[in-house]
């Protein structure tokens, strides 16, 4: 009790030293704070012109940041605004993730040759193989995508890996938890990570079961001061679910109530998940593992997972079905940007058409100009992002890019406006897609940890993807230039402020 008295006694006294300054010398101090922002705006500035590697949409938007609003903006800058590929890792870190990576990279993939040549363009971009023996199911919306999840969570013999970028504490969220603790009680293996700030609503007390039950469970980059606070905005955005090493789902869904449509906000969550069975498995596998011994931070962390009998027991899936299925996943602190550039092979490869269903739709500078020469040279564009947003900033966003596309020749589609339209694929000539958890958006371009399943050869899962698109259109409608003319002015100034501020938000 004497040593918390004192303590306040020492911060009373201290306010009062300050007050004492600022009253005597308030204005000198103003003048040289207001000096010192502005050089400060400045070295920023110059920094991003001339050593920041970042796209030019983000940094016009940082620049006009630190220059409007000088004293926020700086502080924003220093929290949120560095470029990730400054981060330092831990020698642990780097050291146990390469394991991983050069290890299952180094599997014997003796049919490679075999892939479509596209898959193999992508394996020379990225390092990921194209593998075959897959048989791919496409989950559309959430009460399919739950129920299959729930069936095969409850399978589980030897281990459950789960990795979530929202994942809340609701009913549905309850009965994965649940499931969950009754297998690590038995003895299987769980880890359970979830992102420390899409999942910032997940309490102690909701986890404490699974941990005391033998789960370990961590959250990816949690907030725990303002240095780490730069990580605020670089956010693991994945949703990985691998069972067994022989089952694994990823998509759209995180796990929550409102994507399974049972909240009053939107009538439909229109959304798409991915079940794979076979050899793109062990892929699945990396990128969550991979995470995880980051997370661990411990030397030594991927030993477990690498060695004979861990090569064996998390990385041996068996052969499924001839489907192809490459998996591509980066992040922010990569040297180059291997979703987004994948993404933008797949839509450059097109002969017929490209069809995009993303609730995000704010490409940075390289990608538009993709996607509207893809327009220009006749192929068939359709874009189908919400006719009702879940967040402003980004479905004004969304919308500011409406009339360029329009004016490249391609088709723009609003969902239907009392439902949101969540889902993440791009389908080229009815033939290839991509499907996963990147939004056509700068964000998850530069900014998140990002997951892609690319599809080959005209197989039954494109083919659903196919299906659910040409519904998805029915229930959307078209805009056209006539719509662009209505938009008032203060509607035109949303979007405008918007699609500048989206690049860094």
């Amino acid at each position: 009790m004497k040593h918390r008295v004192t303590q306040v006694i020492s911060i009373l006294f201290i306010i009062g030293i300050i007050a004492l300054v600022l009253m005597k010398w308030s204005t000198t101090l103003f003048y040289i704070l207001g000096i010192s922002f502005q050089l400060l705006s400045i070295v920023i500035s110059f920094r991003l012109f001339f050593i920041d590697k970042r796209g030019t949409n983000s940094k016009v938007a940082w620049i006009l940041i630190v220059f409007v609003l000088p004293i926020m903006g700086i502080i924003f800058y220093f929290l949120f605004g560095r470029n990730p590929q400054t981060r330092k890792f831990s020698e642990a870190q780097i050291v146990e993730s390469e394991k991983i990576i050069d290890t299952i990279h180094g599997i014997d993939k003796s049919n490679l040759m075999e892939a479509p040549k596209l898959a193999l363009k992508q394996a020379k971009l990225t390092e990921i193989a194209p593998l075959n023996g897959n048989k791919v199911d496409i989950l559309t919306n959430g009460d399919i995508t739950f129920d299959e999840i729930l069936i095969n969570l409850k399978k589980a013999t030897d281990h459950i890996h789960l990795q979530y970028y929202i994942f809340k504490s609701d009913e549905i969220s309850t009965q994965i938890r649940d499931i969950l603790i009754e297998k690590a009680k038995s003895g299987i293996e769980v880890r359970f990570m979830y992102d420390g700030l899409g999942s910032y609503g997940l309490s102690y007390e909701f986890l404490a079961p699974l941990r005391n039950a033998g789960a370990e469970v961590y959250a990816y980059d949690p907030i725990y001061s303002p240095w780490i606070a730069r990580t605020a905005n670089l956010r693991n955005h994945r949703k990985i679910i691998v069972i067994d090493g022989q089952v694994g789902f990823t998509g759209g869904l995180n796990v929550g109530e409102e994507y399974r449509s049972n909240t009053d906000q939107f009538k439909v969550w229109r959304d798409t998940h991915i079940r794979i069975e076979g050899l793109a498995v062990r892929e699945l596998q990396e990128a969550f593992l991979k995470d995880w011994v980051y997370l661990k931070n411990e030397n030594n962390s991927a030993n477990h997972f690498i060695s004979d009998l861990g090569l064996e027991k998390y990385f041996n899936p068996k052969p499924c079905g001839n489907d192809w299925a490459q998996v591509i996943y980066g992040g922010p602190y990569d040297l180059e940007k291997q979703v987004r550039d994948s993404m933008l092979n797949l839509i450059e490869n097109a002969e017929e058409s490209v069809w995009i269903v993303s609730p995000y739709f704010i490409p940075d500078d390289e990608s538009l100009a993709v996607i509207r020469r893809v327009a220009m040279n006749g192929i068939d564009v359709k874009v189908i992002i919400p006719g009702k947003g879940d967040r402003g900033i980004s479905f004004h966003g969304s919308n500011a890019f409406i009339e360029t596309m329009i004016d490249a020749g391609a088709e723009m589609y609003a969902y239907d406006k009392d439902s949101f339209v969540h889902a993440k694929i791009i389908i080229v000539d009815g033939k290839k897609a991509a499907v996963g958890t990147a939004n056509f958006d700068v964000r998850s371009f530069r900014l998140n940890h990002e997951l892609m399943v690319f599809l080959y050869e005209d197989s039954l899962a494109v083919k659903h993807l196919v299906k659910d698109f040409k519904q998805d259109l029915i229930d959307s409608r078209v805009y056209t230039k006539e719509h662009m003319l209505k938009k008032s002015l203060i509607q035109k100034l949303k979007e405008n402020l918007s699609s500048l501020l989206s690049p860094i938000l």
